[in-house]
């Protein structure tokens, strides 16, 4: 071990039985449970905020939450001999949600809910809220829709074209229109008047709410993660939700949360979790049926999550990959991820026909 990790480690009340690296930070086991020690990459600001919103969630009494630990100095930010600072977060044993396995999308789904009924009416501070609102999605939509139209126009006056330019041009026209249809339909919502009540009741989004950040727990090793339930079957306690869902998951990386419309987070893991599994009908139908036994959606909202995933954001990403990349050499894998979105466009297509007529 490192001795400027001893070091640090001497900044906690905590006793270290072992260490292992995982990508960008370090996996500590301690008397106290696992607990996750990383380099700080945001300010003492944002760091604030995210404490707010976690500490806010534990007195809820939902405790399966990344929540910094205080060192012996009682701050969340821990520097070392030379300067560098650092944070510890409570960690949780278990796997990534599986997206192919429907029941932990299912899971899942009720989750986010849970969450989402949580994180409404939180006490933040007027400066929190004005350095954590989420960004405008029309400013975001005519933002990437410039850059569609910019990558276009440099492809088409490339005289010797790769295979993924000459593929990207063949797809091109159908995703710019749903990129236009989409953003029309949101200039026409009720966007604004969502954001509105959004900000005036301090509505709070995970804001990266993706497999990557959903911990299905390790049956057994609950009490290791650092808090321990009164019962292995015991359901979640979340103001007044006990029973919705049992405390089989810790919900991570609250680094990307904000004042917003809640329902992005819906979006942003549906999306996925459609993606993954080709866009089957009983799968969506399945998320939002469990979303919103917990947490009824407005026909505004519903609206919303219909025009998120009529924009093509995937499309949208790969171009951008391209064009802040090297041009000269294009990865295979960005050629398959536009095979992919092509091929399923029609599946796509018959999903957001389903909620069409739902809204209508």
């Amino acid at each position: 071990m490192e001795d400027r990790n001893l070091e640090l480690f001497r900044q906690y009340n905590i006793k270290i039985y072992n260490t292992y690296r995982i990508r960008g930070a370090f996996i500590l086991e301690t008397d106290k449970g696992l607990k996750l020690l990383k380099s700080l990459e945001s300010s003492k600001v944002r760091i604030d905020f995210e404490n707010t919103v976690l500490e806010y969630l534990t007195v809820q009494n939902y405790p399966c939450v990344d929540l910094y630990v205080r060192n012996n100095s009682n701050e969340i930010i821990t520097e070392d001999g030379s300067g560098n600072k650092y944070v510890l977060k409570n960690w949780f044993p278990g796997e990534e949600c599986n997206l192919r396995d429907e029941g932990d999308v299912a899971d899942a789904a009720v989750n986010l809910a849970i969450l989402h009924t949580l994180l409404r009416e939180v006490p933040i501070t007027e400066e929190q809220l004005l350095h954590n609102s989420n960004a405008d999605l029309m400013e975001v939509f005519d933002k990437r829709n410039r850059e569609l139209r910019r990558v276009r126009s440099y492809i088409r006056e490339k005289r010797k074209k790769n295979e993924f330019e000459l593929c990207y041009l063949n797809c091109y026209d159908d995703f710019y229109e749903q990129s236009q249809a989409a953003t029309g339909l949101l200039g026409k919502s009720n966007y604004a008047q969502l954001m509105k009540e959004a900000v005036e009741h301090r509505y709070i989004c995970h804001g990266n709410y993706t497999y990557h950040n959903i911990i299905m727990l390790t049956p057994g090793l609950l009490g290791y993660s650092g808090w321990k339930p009164s019962g292995s079957e015991e359901s979640l306690s979340a103001a007044g939700l006990r029973g919705s869902i049992k405390a089989n998951m810790a919900t991570t990386n609250f680094d990307k949360a904000c004042i917003g419309v809640q329902i992005t987070d819906l979006y942003q893991f549906m999306r996925k979790v459609m993606e993954k599994n080709d866009w089957d009908l009983d799968i969506g139908s399945m998320v939002l049926d469990n979303y919103t036994r917990i947490l009824p959606v407005d026909k505004d909202e519903l609206k919303l999550l219909y025009i998120l995933l009529l924009y093509p954001e995937k499309f949208w990403k790969i171009t951008n990959f391209y064009y802040n990349g090297k041009k000269s050499w294009v990865p295979q894998r960005n050629i398959q991820k536009l095979i992919g979105i092509q091929e399923q466009r029609e599946r796509k297509k018959q999903f957001l026909n389903c909620m069409a007529d739902i809204i209508n």
